[in-house]
Protein backbone atom coordinates (compact mmCIF):
# COMPACT_ATOMS: atom_id res chain seq x y z
CA UNK A 1 0.00 0.00 0.00
CA UNK A 2 1.28 3.44 -0.92
CA UNK A 3 1.02 6.73 0.92
CA UNK A 4 1.79 10.34 0.09
CA UNK A 5 4.34 12.32 2.12
CA UNK A 6 4.61 16.07 1.68
CA UNK A 7 6.46 18.95 3.24
CA UNK A 8 4.82 22.14 4.50
CA UNK A 9 6.37 25.58 3.90
CA UNK A 10 7.33 25.61 7.61
CA UNK A 11 9.37 22.44 7.13
CA UNK A 12 6.96 20.03 8.78
CA UNK A 13 6.06 16.74 7.14
CA UNK A 14 2.58 15.27 6.77
CA UNK A 15 1.56 11.87 5.49
CA UNK A 16 -1.65 11.17 3.63
CA UNK A 17 -2.75 7.53 3.65
CA UNK A 18 -5.31 7.04 0.86
CA UNK A 19 -8.09 4.74 2.00
CA UNK A 20 -8.02 1.71 -0.33
CA UNK A 21 -11.80 1.61 -0.38
CA UNK A 22 -11.85 5.09 -1.95
CA UNK A 23 -10.39 3.71 -5.18
CA UNK A 24 -12.87 3.81 -8.06
CA UNK A 25 -14.41 0.59 -9.35
CA UNK A 26 -15.62 0.21 -12.93
CA UNK A 27 -17.02 -3.30 -12.62
CA UNK A 28 -17.24 -6.12 -10.12
CA UNK A 29 -18.18 -9.74 -9.77
CA UNK A 30 -20.63 -10.76 -7.07
CA UNK A 31 -21.87 -14.32 -6.57
CA UNK A 32 -20.67 -15.24 -10.04
CA UNK A 33 -22.44 -12.31 -11.69
CA UNK A 34 -20.40 -9.69 -13.56
CA UNK A 35 -21.74 -6.18 -13.11
CA UNK A 36 -20.73 -3.03 -14.99
CA UNK A 37 -21.34 0.35 -13.44
CA UNK A 38 -20.19 3.98 -13.60
CA UNK A 39 -16.96 4.42 -11.59
CA UNK A 40 -17.77 4.64 -7.90
CA UNK A 41 -15.70 4.27 -4.71
CA UNK A 42 -15.35 0.67 -3.63
CA UNK A 43 -16.77 1.30 -0.14
CA UNK A 44 -20.08 2.49 -1.63
CA UNK A 45 -20.46 -0.84 -3.40
CA UNK A 46 -19.66 -2.75 -0.23
CA UNK A 47 -22.27 -0.72 1.65
CA UNK A 48 -24.86 -1.16 -1.09
CA UNK A 49 -24.49 -4.93 -1.34
CA UNK A 50 -23.73 -5.43 2.36
CA UNK A 51 -20.85 -7.77 1.60
CA UNK A 52 -17.09 -7.69 1.31
CA UNK A 53 -16.99 -10.57 -1.15
CA UNK A 54 -16.93 -8.29 -4.18
CA UNK A 55 -14.23 -8.90 -6.79
CA UNK A 56 -13.57 -5.38 -8.12
CA UNK A 57 -12.21 -4.33 -11.48
CA UNK A 58 -10.62 -0.96 -10.89
CA UNK A 59 -11.51 2.09 -12.97
CA UNK A 60 -8.10 3.59 -12.22
CA UNK A 61 -4.59 2.26 -11.74
CA UNK A 62 -2.91 2.67 -8.39
CA UNK A 63 -0.87 5.58 -9.78
CA UNK A 64 -4.03 7.25 -11.10
CA UNK A 65 -5.68 6.73 -7.74
CA UNK A 66 -2.71 8.29 -5.89
CA UNK A 67 -2.65 11.21 -8.34
CA UNK A 68 -6.36 11.87 -7.77
CA UNK A 69 -5.96 11.77 -3.99
CA UNK A 70 -2.87 13.96 -4.18
CA UNK A 71 -4.72 16.63 -6.16
CA UNK A 72 -7.62 16.47 -3.72
CA UNK A 73 -5.85 16.26 -0.36
CA UNK A 74 -2.29 17.59 -0.64
CA UNK A 75 -2.15 21.37 -0.06
CA UNK A 76 -1.12 23.48 -3.04
CA UNK A 77 1.65 25.09 -1.00
CA UNK A 78 3.40 21.78 -0.26
CA UNK A 79 7.07 22.31 -1.06
CA UNK A 80 7.81 18.64 -1.79
CA UNK A 81 5.70 15.56 -2.42
CA UNK A 82 6.81 11.94 -2.41
CA UNK A 83 5.06 8.61 -2.87
CA UNK A 84 6.16 6.19 -0.16
CA UNK A 85 5.41 2.65 1.00
CA UNK A 86 3.03 2.83 3.94
CA UNK A 87 4.86 -0.10 5.51
CA UNK A 88 7.99 2.09 5.82
CA UNK A 89 6.28 4.71 7.98
CA UNK A 90 7.71 4.51 11.53
CA UNK A 91 5.27 2.91 13.95
CA UNK A 92 6.74 4.73 16.96
CA UNK A 93 5.33 8.27 16.90
CA UNK A 94 7.52 9.67 19.70
CA UNK A 95 9.48 11.80 17.22
CA UNK A 96 6.71 12.18 14.64
CA UNK A 97 7.17 15.96 14.52
CA UNK A 98 10.81 15.46 13.49
CA UNK A 99 9.98 13.13 10.60
CA UNK A 100 11.26 14.18 7.19
CA UNK A 101 9.76 13.41 3.81
CA UNK A 102 12.28 10.62 3.21
CA UNK A 103 11.09 9.00 6.48
CA UNK A 104 14.34 9.76 8.30
CA UNK A 105 14.34 12.09 11.28
CA UNK A 106 15.65 15.60 11.73
CA UNK A 107 17.91 14.77 14.67
CA UNK A 108 18.28 18.34 16.03
CA UNK A 109 14.49 18.59 16.12
CA UNK A 110 14.22 15.10 17.64
CA UNK A 111 16.65 16.11 20.40
CA UNK A 112 14.44 19.09 21.27
CA UNK A 113 11.41 16.80 21.37
CA UNK A 114 13.26 14.54 23.80
CA UNK A 115 14.17 17.52 25.96
CA UNK A 116 10.53 18.62 25.95
CA UNK A 117 9.52 15.11 27.07
CA UNK A 118 12.01 15.37 29.91
CA UNK A 119 10.74 18.82 30.92
CA UNK A 120 7.18 17.51 31.04
CA UNK A 121 8.26 14.54 33.17
CA UNK A 122 10.24 16.60 35.65
CA UNK A 123 7.77 19.49 36.12
CA UNK A 124 5.48 17.78 38.68
CA UNK A 125 8.51 16.35 40.49
CA UNK A 126 10.09 19.77 40.84
CA UNK A 127 6.81 21.18 42.09
CA UNK A 128 6.55 18.45 44.71
CA UNK A 129 10.17 18.99 45.76
CA UNK A 130 9.51 22.71 46.16
CA UNK A 131 6.82 21.86 48.71
CA UNK A 132 9.09 19.33 50.42
CA UNK A 133 11.88 21.91 50.63
CA UNK A 134 9.54 24.46 52.21
CA UNK A 135 8.48 21.94 54.84
CA UNK A 136 12.09 20.97 55.56
CA UNK A 137 12.94 24.65 55.88
CA UNK A 138 10.11 25.20 58.33
CA UNK A 139 11.33 22.22 60.34
CA UNK A 140 14.92 23.47 60.26
CA UNK A 141 16.08 20.19 58.71
CA UNK A 142 19.17 21.37 56.82
CA UNK A 143 20.29 17.87 55.91
CA UNK A 144 16.99 17.15 54.17
CA UNK A 145 17.12 20.54 52.45
CA UNK A 146 20.52 19.67 51.01
CA UNK A 147 19.29 16.33 49.71
CA UNK A 148 16.23 17.97 48.16
CA UNK A 149 18.43 20.61 46.55
CA UNK A 150 20.60 17.85 45.07
CA UNK A 151 17.53 16.20 43.60
CA UNK A 152 16.24 19.46 42.15
CA UNK A 153 19.61 20.19 40.57
CA UNK A 154 19.73 16.70 39.10
CA UNK A 155 16.28 17.20 37.62
CA UNK A 156 17.25 20.56 36.16
CA UNK A 157 20.34 19.01 34.58
CA UNK A 158 18.57 16.23 32.67
CA UNK A 159 18.15 18.31 29.52
CA UNK A 160 21.91 18.95 29.47
CA UNK A 161 22.74 15.24 29.44
CA UNK A 162 25.56 14.87 26.85
CA UNK A 163 24.00 11.61 25.70
CA UNK A 164 21.24 13.65 24.05
CA UNK A 165 23.65 15.35 21.67
CA UNK A 166 25.63 12.15 21.21
CA UNK A 167 22.57 10.18 20.02
CA UNK A 168 22.63 9.63 16.26
CA UNK A 169 19.37 7.69 15.93
CA UNK A 170 15.94 8.15 17.46
CA UNK A 171 16.16 4.68 19.02
CA UNK A 172 19.28 5.68 20.95
CA UNK A 173 17.84 9.10 21.73
CA UNK A 174 14.61 7.70 23.18
CA UNK A 175 16.65 5.51 25.53
CA UNK A 176 18.32 8.59 27.03
CA UNK A 177 16.18 8.90 30.13
CA UNK A 178 18.04 9.70 33.37
CA UNK A 179 16.98 7.63 36.37
CA UNK A 180 16.08 10.75 38.34
CA UNK A 181 13.09 11.22 36.04
CA UNK A 182 11.80 7.81 37.00
CA UNK A 183 12.58 7.88 40.71
CA UNK A 184 13.72 11.19 42.16
CA UNK A 185 13.83 9.63 45.62
CA UNK A 186 17.00 7.70 44.91
CA UNK A 187 19.88 9.53 43.29
CA UNK A 188 23.46 8.40 43.72
CA UNK A 189 22.20 6.03 46.37
CA UNK A 190 20.97 8.79 48.68
CA UNK A 191 17.29 8.24 49.37
CA UNK A 192 15.13 10.88 51.02
CA UNK A 193 13.90 8.80 53.92
CA UNK A 194 10.32 9.50 54.84
CA UNK A 195 9.79 11.87 51.92
CA UNK A 196 7.30 10.95 49.25
CA UNK A 197 7.61 12.77 45.95
CA UNK A 198 4.87 12.13 43.45
CA UNK A 199 3.59 14.01 40.43
CA UNK A 200 0.33 15.79 40.87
Amino acid sequence: MKAIAYTHPNGGTSICRPAPWARLVAAFTLNGRHVLNPPVPFDLLVAQFNTESLAPEWAETENQFLTRIRLKDVPADATAVRIIDAADIPVDRTFRDALKIDLTHDMPRAREIQRDRMRAARAPKLAALDIAYQRADEAGDNAKKERITALKNALRDVTADPAIEAATTTEVLKAVWPAVLTDPLNINGAALTGLTVKGK
